[in-house]
């Protein structure tokens, strides 16, 4: 795709019949056709009204924001999951944008109870994508289920997930950060699905990382809708790594779609660390002053290249120094018959370590903070502390 030329408006609001003034949208017409284009295409969301009105006046075809995110969707989506996600997003942006479309099919007779065949076949492909957006949906909540499954059989483990703006250069960070060899480009959403791989730390803790969906702004509230599925992992995970691309000159807006996208699915009061990375994108001299001013309002953040390796270990250490700040290991004696709290210790805690009494059970677990925080009175009641603990609390005392 080459672009032939680029407009803009200055609006107080968009216009209700053709988002810009019909007199811009005449002369964008007249543009188009004098380059020899034959799309035009809207970095924002249209209206079905608009889009038809838009196409009448200039003759030519129209894509605005979301339909262009969908296609370049499309395109890259490679797993069963994310061709299912990205065809009901299809469909629910296509539906409501129908009717426009069977104008050539005018009616034949008049009256009441009489109908030409352009309403009829309108209401037939309404009816067949409402089928196949509920066959769709059924499809994707037998995936979720599965994705379900697996995160429980994992749960035991702490997950860590990638997070950005498209194109930060999550994948490679996971490449780096685990030695995989995953597809990466310099490109929006080369990546649809969740990949996850599995690491050893150097303290010998178990993790996995994930790579997700990259962020935009202005996402269309369907496409999260749609990728309700592979976005729960992200509300799942114990600890979020936030990629910015640190060249880029829109930094701060994009970090603030990836917090607003996050907001939204509810994943805002996670753990996150914040990475800055591609700094090997910039001067050294510019690389340096750049670091000394976001460090004034992100002084816990990290600065890294993953093409290069530089400050990798950084990573590392704070995931491992998260880790260790997360999870409580403490020893339980708890009575055979609390059988209750015993079960759900085994869903929600890490057995480390278990020996059966005649009446009760021992247990050393090591149990996430917030858990250990949520039931904190039924911990307590069942805890074995040290003798040297109890020693220097009472010194304390």
């Amino acid at each position: 795709m080459i672009v032939s030329a680029l407009e803009t408006q200055i609006r107080p609001k968009p216009h209700p019949a053709y988002f810009i003034g019909s007199g811009k949208a005449k002369e964008i017409g007249q543009l188009a056709r004098k380059e020899d284009a034959n799309i035009i295409i809207f970095d924002d969301n249209l209206t079905p009204s608009q889009d038809r009105n838009l196409s009448k006046i200039t003759k030519k075809r129209i894509i605005d924001r979301s339909q262009l995110i969908l296609d370049i969707f499309a395109q890259h989506a490679q797993t069963k999951q994310s061709k299912l996600q990205v065809e009901l997003a299809q469909l629910q942006y296509n539906f409501s944008r129908l009717k426009g479309r069977w104008t050539h099919l005018s009616r034949i007779e008049g009256g009441i109870g009489f109908r030409g065949p352009g309403e009829k076949q309108l209401e037939i492909d309404r009816r067949r994508i409402n089928d196949r957006i509920t066959h769709l949906k059924s499809k994707l909540v037998g995936i979720e289920r599965t994705n379900e499954t697996k995160r429980k059989s994992r749960k035991e483990i702490f997950s860590v997930i990638l997070v950005g703006y498209t194109n930060a250069g999550k994948s490679t960070v996971l490449n780096r950060l685990t030695s995989s060899h995953l597809y990466t480009a310099d490109q929006l959403f080369a990546t649809l699905e969740t990949t996850t791989r599995a690491k050893t730390l150097e303290t010998k803790e178990r993790i996995v990382i994930s790579d997700t969906i990259g962020f935009i702004r202005k996402i269309p509230p369907y496409l999260i809708a749609s990728f309700h599925a592979t976005l729960q992992e992200v509300v799942y995970a114990d600890l979020l790594l936030h990629v910015v691309d640190i060249s880029h000159h829109k930094l701060f807006e994009y970090m603030d779609s990836v917090s607003q996208t996050l907001e939204e699915i509810k994943a805002n009061h996670k753990e996150i660390i914040l990475i800055f990375n591609k700094i090997d994108l910039l001067p050294r001299n510019q690389f340096l002053f750049i670091k000394k001013k976001l460090r004034i309002d992100y002084p816990d953040s990290l600065f890294v290249s993953a093409r290069t390796g530089e400050n990798f270990d950084d990573i590392e250490n704070s995931i491992s120094k998260m880790l260790a700040q997360s999870k409580k290991n403490i020893i339980l004696k708890i009575p055979n018959k609390e059988q209750k709290f015993i079960s759900y210790l085994f869903d929600n805690a890490e057995i480390l370590e278990k020996r059966y009494n005649n009446d009760s059970v021992r247990l050393r677990v090591k149990i996430p903070l917030e858990k250990y925080a949520k039931d904190f009175i039924s911990f307590r009641k069942y805890e074995i502390r040290s003798k040297c603990t109890a020693k220097r609390k009472s010194r304390l005392k």
